[in-house]
């Protein structure tokens, strides 16, 4: 009669029989701990699959992240889930029988999933840093050494074996270019030494595309912090140009930029030129140079919205504030992660758009519910917030489920390795082995409500113009007169103090309703807004509202204002922003911006550093104009590299849908 582990091992050679390198190396050893499972995992993919070829570069590997070339192998490693795969393709995969499809369905199934609408952009996503400043100063050698001075168990034996599969991933690399004729001068030399401590700029570009590589291709870290010490005054642009190909072509995410302003910092902004990844974020400072200034309008004026201005002192404060116990050392760490969420480079795990809420979808449910039952436009809204409050605290106890099921069943082997302090306190990534957790959620549809709000308010409780019932039957009937009534209400965006007070105030329970719940294992849950394109998607369960949209239609896709509502110019539209308790939305609060070229120079640093004085913590510019959108939607060939900022990322234009196309063209264009 055969034991668990006897079947086990037989679902493992099946794996292996039908081409799941990954899948089968997880079925391995059933009866080890899971940190030692997902490592074998990991080690066998290396082992069976190959990366992308050669493509002629100074840069190796390149393309797509691990294994990609293998496009027959289903089951993958993934940075943010640990693992990846089309549940529909494996069932459909001959070589898969019933028994293993339902083996490993069991297995992904152990983390409880997310049983609520609000997922606006987020479903248990982290995307994180690997300690990039560690690998270059102690060389991948210097984890070796530390991994195998622990304990024998099963968490010393997995870190080894990801250590072996990165050497075997190394020398698959090295086979590959050692076969080709072609090979950029110095680059095989460079590659073998990536698991030393490197000598040269050049050396060290070749570590860091490497390890980016083993990550699985998420975020760059802090690339001219990093690199300077190796800087003998090289132009390296070229190569910092190829390693954000990389990133592009991976649809990968973030690197920050200062504040610690070098001749890297100049170079870096100036790579980025025409390329959508990835997304830079810029530290602000007071005293940042005018050479810095002068490379960021240049950089713009590509249309590549690269790259987004962030507040350096706003921020510090707000992690000081929120996290007293992070020394300055570690602070100074910050960096921004995924599309931007704020995490502390190489020691954190944040829960990077963790959970979503869609507050225009609670509002538009509780609204059409319960909208007569009040008398004062006071008690609605405290209702309607308690009705916020309370969904919220729901979502958050799904997502405590998640995260601590995660951390019992579902490590990451990569991070443990590479992020401090894991491998001190012997605990994996996920579980507790990082120095700081905290998580984020992306509030969703916040401005839409504030402008209903303001609707509600003015034609209901304040003139009564309309009863509840004449108000949301023309609202659906999309009455003209109604439309027109709701336009003249005060809107956000506009430097109205009535509305703006209004909007703090929802912005503030809102925001305070995260504090219901503690973010597990440790840390607190906070906000981001950063609807990247997911503010399509949100909006279609969501009904007309008095904002001006129909049942549908897009939300808002930051913290500006409904598309079209800023009438009284980018002064007062930052006024209204910088009155929101944007120090709250620590995972990064987007404005979006748009703003013709050859303006740049002119306005926007006066606009960037009056709105950070008031409390504004992020700025990002897109510089496409209307006759160059309408042109791409005409003849998209012609426009394969305009690019748009969106959420906390820019993305090429002609990828996104009609309809998103449609909400850029709204933006109010300065």
């Amino acid at each position: 009669m055969n034991t668990e582990v006897d079947i086990m091992s037989t679902i493992s050679q099946r794996f292996f029989d039908a081409g799941e390198p990954y899948a089968g190396g997880l079925f391995e050893f059933p009866d080890r701990e899971p940190i030692f499972r997902y490592s074998n995992a990991l080690k066998r993919y290396w082992e069976l699959t190959n990366p992308d070829p050669y493509r002629g570069g100074k840069l190796y590997p390149c393309g797509g992240a691990t294994g990609a070339s293998d496009c027959n192998v289903v089951v993958r490693p993934s940075y943010s889930y640990t693992l990846s795969f089309s549940r529909d393709a494996l069932k459909k995969k001959k070589k898969v029988d019933d028994e293993c499809y339902t083996a490993l369905c069991e297995e992904v199934d152990k983390v409880t999933g997310f049983p609520t609408p609000h997922t606006v952009g987020g479903a248990g996503y982290t995307h994180s840093f690997i300690n990039y400043g560690r690998i270059l100063a102690e060389g991948i050698c210097g984890y070796r050494a530390r991994v195998e001075a622990l304990p024998h168990d099963d968490f010393r034996d997995g870190l080894l074996k990801v250590l072996e599969g990165i050497d075997i991933y190394r020398e698959k690399l090295l086979a590959h270019l050692r076969s080709r004729d072609d090979v950029y001068e110095g680059l095989i030399e460079a590659l073998e030494h990536t698991d030393r401590v490197p000598t040269t700029l050049y050396e060290a570009l070749v570590l860091y595309n490497f390890v980016y590589y083993v990550d699985g291709c998420d975020d760059i870290g802090r690339l001219d912090q990093h690199l300077i010490r190796f800087h003998n005054g090289e132009d390296i642009v070229d190569i910092i140009r190829e390693l954000y190909q990389n990133i592009d072509y991976n649809n990968a995410w973030s690197g920050a930029l200062g504040p610690d302003y070098n001749a890297l910092t100049l170079q870096c902004i100036r790579a980025s030129h025409y390329i959508r990844r990835p997304n830079l974020q810029l530290l602000v400072k007071p005293d940042m140079p005018d050479e810095v200034w002068q490379e960021v309008y240049a950089s713009l004026a590509t249309s590549c919205g690269q790259p987004a201005l962030y507040n350096e002192e706003g921020f510090q404060a707000a992690i000081a504030r929120e996290f007293p116990d992070i020394p300055e050392e570690d602070r100074i760490r910050m960096s921004f992660g995924g599309c931007t969420e704020t995490m502390l480079e190489g020691i954190s795990n944040v829960g990077s758009d963790d959970l979503g809420i869609n507050t225009a979808l609670i509002y538009d449910r509780f609204t059409r519910a319960h909208l007569g039952e009040f008398d004062n436009f006071d008690d609605y809204f405290d209702a309607f917030t308690d009705e916020c409050r309370r969904q919220i605290a729901e979502a958050l106890d799904i997502l405590t489920e998640y995260r601590i099921t995660r951390g019992k069943y579902r490590p990451q082997p990569v991070r443990t390795l590479f992020i401090d302090d894991c491998i001190d306190r012997r605990l994996d990534f996920n579980s507790g082995g990082a120095r700081y957790y905290w998580s984020v959620s992306n509030v969703a549809g916040l401005i839409n409500v504030i402008d209903s709000l303001s609707a509600v308010r003015e034609l209901i409780f304040e003139s009564g113009r309309y009863t509840a019932e004449s108000f949301m039957t023309a609202l659906d009937a999309r009455d003209p007169e109604f439309l027109a009534a709701c336009r003249d209400c005060p809107a956000f965006g506009t430097d109205d103090e009535r509305v703006d007070s209004l909007g703090a105030e929802f912005a503030k329970r809102i925001y305070d309703s995260f504090s219901q719940r503690e973010c597990w294992p440790s840390g607190k849950y906070l906000t981001v807004s950063n609807q990247f394109i997911t503010y399509e998607g949100a909006g279609r369960p969501v009904g007309a509202t008095p904002d001006g949209r129909a049942a549908g239609e897009p939300l808002c896709d930051s913290l500006g204002s409904v598309h079209g509502k800023d009438i009284k110019g980018p002064t007062a539209l930052l006024n209204s922003v910088s009155t929101l308790p944007l120090n709250r939305v620590l995972g990064t609060p987007i404005m979006n911006l748009r703003m013709r070229k050859e303006h740049l120079s002119e306005y926007l640093r006066p606009l960037t550093e009056a709105f950070f004085k008031r409390g504004g913590m992020q700025l990002q510019i897109s510089c496409l104009s209307r006759e160059d959108m309408l042109e791409a939607i005409e003849h998209p060939e012609r426009h394969e590299n305009l690019i748009v900022r969106v959420g906390g990322y820019s993305e090429y234009f002609n990828r996104l849908s009609p309809v998103l196309k449609q909400t850029i063209l709204a933006r109010t264009e300065y």
